[in-house]
């Protein structure tokens, strides 16, 4: 008898155990023979996973070699404890694993594959390694902590990182709930800035104004691909009007199919877009985002 594919978990078990309750949580999701959002109870296992996305070998080395050692990190952001630099950039890596093994980037990589011909494949593959000079775009920016105030929430989706642009670009940065409470970023930076000099400032801690996290929600679901889960106790007329109207409308681009410095960013984005364009048969615009960070000192 055939060997199974895995069950391979683009989104860890551990890091989703936020947006349940005791035994479920609330995912929106697109329905394929309607063509329509629906909503339904998931059980806490039975998200962020997809039978076959990657091999056997893949799926382990994510287990024992990245998603193992980063679960300590992730408790220790959690609590708002401080990183020394070998966490800061076990995490840029697991950030990079995250946006690379999701069901909308394999998608992606593997239509740009059909369209240009391409043949050989990444060396790490889902996994990266800790010697990846990209690390450095991601651990020596600016790290945020920020909390939502108490009548919000922040949710879970398909495509959990969300990047708002090239992580090589002092401009771009990067948006990824913790908790429906907590979301991480990894910022813009303002100035001189060298990616690969140590940054030696501390996380900041602030808490979002009201409503706030509404507008990280509405990216968040709007780049999504085909779901998101949020905690049931947080299912209200809101929810069912910003998740099913917009869910996945602008998939999380691929941008590191592409390596790319300031001056070809615009022609990068635009190879990008046909790509998504061709795997999705939809025309995708110009990709926009607002900003998600408020001002702080």
């Amino acid at each position: 008898m055939a060997k199974k594919k895995p069950l391979s978990h683009y989104v860890p078990k551990f890091s989703n155990k936020y947006w349940a309750d005791e035994s479920n949580f609330m995912s929106y999701f697109w329905c394929e023979h309607t063509s329509t959002v629906k909503k339904e109870n998931k059980g806490r296992k039975q998200w962020g996973r997809k039978r076959g996305l990657y091999t056997w070998a893949i799926e382990h080395a994510l287990d024992k070699d990245l998603e193992t050692k980063v679960a300590p990190i992730y408790e220790k952001l959690v609590n708002y404890n401080e990183l020394n630099r070998d966490e800061k950039y076990l995490w840029a890596q697991f950030i990079l694993s995250q946006l690379v093994r999701t069901p909308s980037y394999i998608e992606y990589e593997k239509v740009a594959t059909e369209l240009t011909g391409e043949k050989s494949k990444p060396t790490c593959e889902r996994v990266g390694c800790q010697e990846c000079l990209d690390l450095n775009f991601v651990a020596n920016r600016n790290w945020l902590l920020l909390k939502t105030h108490s009548d919000d929430y922040l949710v879970r989706t398909d495509n959990p990182f969300l990047q708002t642009g090239f992580i090589e670009l002092r401009d771009s940065y990067l948006v990824y709930p913790l908790t429906p409470e907590l979301c991480f970023v990894a910022t813009p930076i303002n100035g001189d800035w060298d990616p690969f000099s140590p940054n030696n400032n501390p996380i900041m801690c602030y808490e979002m104004p009201k409503g706030w996290a509404h507008m990280v929600n509405f990216y968040l679901s709007k780049s999504a691909y085909r779901s998101l889960i949020l905690s049931p106790e947080h299912v209200d007329v809101i929810s069912d009007t910003m998740f099913t109207e917009i869910l996945g409308l602008y998939t999380q681009p691929p941008f590191s199919l592409h390596l790319v410095e300031d001056e070809n960013a615009s022609s990068a984005f635009e190879s990008i877009r046909k790509i998504m364009s061709v795997a999705d048969d939809f025309d995708y615009p110009e990709w926009k985002i607002e900003k998600l960070i408020p001002d702080y000192p």
